[in-house]
């Protein structure tokens, strides 16, 4: 098995995720004491905002900047 090239790995990208799915935790488990609606809440959460973020025609909101 050859080793990881860490140089190839995007890290803001990973980061951007990895803070996506911190507050979404956060929002999730904040909203209820039950951990598994938590996480349930924290799921459908990060993948509306990372739909979102992926996918929306950015072309129709000049005033928001994403990174490219």
């Amino acid at each position: 098995m050859p080793p990881i090239d860490w140089s190839a790995i995007p890290l803001q990208p990973l980061g951007l995720l990895a803070g996506l799915a911190f507050i979404s935790s956060l929002i999730g488990h904040s909203l209820t004491r039950n951990a598994l609606v938590g996480a349930i809440i924290t799921v459908i959460l990060f993948v509306a905002i990372y739909i979102g973020w992926n996918y929306y025609p950015h072309g129709l909101a000049p005033g928001i900047r994403f990174p490219g």
